[in-house]
C-alpha cells in the first residue's frame, strides 16, 4: 500500500470508522488517526438508539440524512458480522414515547410528522401500553408506538467497524497528540511534532475536537461539547423491551438485562465527568417511569462529550476557502444513528461523486446564529 494516503482522516469515532470504511472498499487508501483510542468519546458513550427513517415527504435535512442512514442499518450491521464475526447488537426493538400534560402539543406534532413521512406509528392508550410495559407508571395514559425503531450496542459497533477497517487496509493510527492543521495556498497538511500526515485530501470527523483543531486554520465551525451524562441498571428480568422515551429522556433495555438511563445535557466544556446531581435526576427519572426500577442494581454510570451544533444537524462537505479539507461533525445526539448515512455522503464527496442526498441544510460553510448559553 502507498504510504502516502489518498485520503487521511482525523478522527476515529463512529463517523470516522464507518466513512473510512467505505472509502476502502471503494478502492481508496486511508489512514484515521486519533488523538487517543479509536471510538472511546462520544461513539463510545451513547445509547445506540435508531429511529426509523421515513418514504415520503421528507424535506427537513434531519429527515433526509435520518432516512438515509436507517435504510443502510440493517445491511451494513450483517455486513460487519459477516466480516469480523463481531455482532453489534442491531435489532428492530420498538419504541414507546409517553405523552404528558406538559408535553402533549409536542407530542402530537411529532406523530403528524412522523405519518407524514410515511412512518408507522400507533397511538396507544393505557392498555395497549401497558401491554408492552406492564409496570408503566399510572401518571402515562396516552403514547406512540414506533415498530421500526432499532437499536444497536455502540462498544460492539465500533469494534466491528474497526476490525472491518484493519481487514480492509485502512491505517489506524492511535495516541496522536497535538495534532495540527496548516494551509499553504489553499491546500491542508496534517502534522504531529513527531510525524507528518501527507495526503491527497483530509476529513475531519473528530467530534466536539473538531472546531479547536480547525480553529488553526481560522476556522470557526460552531460545533461545542455538550456533557451527556448515563446510569446503567441491572436487573434479573427485564420488565420492558421496548425503548421509553419521555421528550429527551430514555430508557433502553438490552436483552441481556441491562438498561441505560439517559441522558443529561449539559453546556460544561471539555468537562467528561459524573456528577451526583446528574446521576441522581437519571434515576429519579427511571423510578418515575417504571416504578419497578427502583430495586434494580446501579451497575456503573459513564459520561460522553456530545458535538453540539446551533440547529443540532451536522456539517457535511468541504471548507470553503480549502482545495482539499472536508468535514464531518455536529451530529449532537445523532452520530451513531446518522453514521451510515453520513458515510455514505462524506465517501462519495471525497472521490468527486455526487451526494446520495441533497445537503440543502447540511452544508459545511452554513451561517447558523449561535445559541450557545454563555
Amino acid at each position: 500500500m502507498n504510504n502516502h494516503p489518498d485520503i487521511l482522516i482525523i478522527g476515529g469515532g463512529v463517523i470516522g470508522l464507518t466513512t473510512a470504511c467505505r472509502l476502502a472498499d471503494y478502492g481508496a487508501s486511508v489512514t484515521i488517526v486519533d488523538r487517543q483510542r479509536i471510538g472511546r468519546e462520544a461513539s463510545w458513550a451513547g445509547a445506540g438508539m435508531l429511529p426509523p427513517g421515513g418514504t415520503t415527504d421528507i424535506k427537513t435535512p434531519e429527515a433526509r440524512l435520518r432516512s438515509l442512514s436507517s435504510a443502510l442499518w440493517a445491511e451494513l450491521s450483517q455486513e460487519l458480522l459477516d466480516c469480523t464475526g463481531i455482532d453489534n447488537g442491531y435489532r428492530r426493538c420498538g419504541a414507546i414515547n409517553v405523552c404528558t400534560d406538559d408535553n402533549r402539543d409536542s407530542f402530537f406534532d411529532q406523530i403528524a410528522e412522523w405519518q407524514a413521512e410515511g412512518i408507522e406509528v400507533m397511538l396507544s392508550d393505557r392498555a395497549e401500553l401497558s401491554q408492552h410495559i406492564p409496570d408503566l407508571h399510572s401518571d402515562f395514559q396516552t403514547g406512540a408506538f414506533l415498530p421500526d425503531f432499532c437499536q444497536v450496542r455502540n462498544p460492539r459497533h465500533v469494534k466491528a467497524l474497526a476490525s472491518a477497517c484493519l481487514q480492509r487496509g485502512v491505517q489506524i493510527v492511535e495516541d496522536a497528540e497535538q495534532l495540527t492543521l496548516h494551509a499553504d495556498a489553499g491546500r491542508v497538511t496534517a502534522s504531529t511534532p513527531t510525524r507528518r500526515f501527507p495526503a491527497d485530501r483530509i476529513c475531519v470527523t473528530a467530534g466536539s475536537w473538531t472546531a479547536p483543531l480547525l480553529q488553526a486554520l481560522n476556522v470557526s465551525l460552531p460545533v461545542q461539547p455538550v456533557r451527556g451524562q448515563i446510569a446503567q441498571l441491572q436487573v434479573s428480568r427485564l420488565p420492558f423491551s421496548c425503548v421509553i422515551e419521555l421528550g429527551r429522556r430514555y430508557l433502553v433495555p438490552r436483552p441481556d438485562g441491562l438498561i441505560l438511563v439517559g441522558s443529561t445535557e449539559e453546556h460544561v466544556g471539555f468537562e467528561k465527568r459524573n456528577t451526583t446531581e446528574g446521576v441522581a435526576g437519571l434515576l429519579k427519572f427511571a423510578e418515575s417511569l417504571v416504578p419497578g426500577l427502583s430495586q434494580a442494581e446501579v451497575l456503573r454510570c459513564w459520561a460522553g462529550l456530545r458535538p453540539g451544533s446551533p440547529d443540532e444537524l451536522p456539517f457535511l462537505g468541504r471548507i470553503p476557502g480549502f482545495e482539499n479539507l472536508f468535514v464531518g461533525a455536529g451530529h449532537y445526539r445523532s452520530g451513531v444513528q446518522m453514521s451510515p448515512g453520513t458515510a455514505a455522503v462524506l465517501s462519495n464527496l471525497l472521490l468527486d461523486a455526487e451526494s446520495p442526498i441533497s445537503l440543502e441544510g447540511l452544508e459545511s460553510g452554513r451561517q447558523i446564529p449561535p445559541i450557545y448559553p454563555k
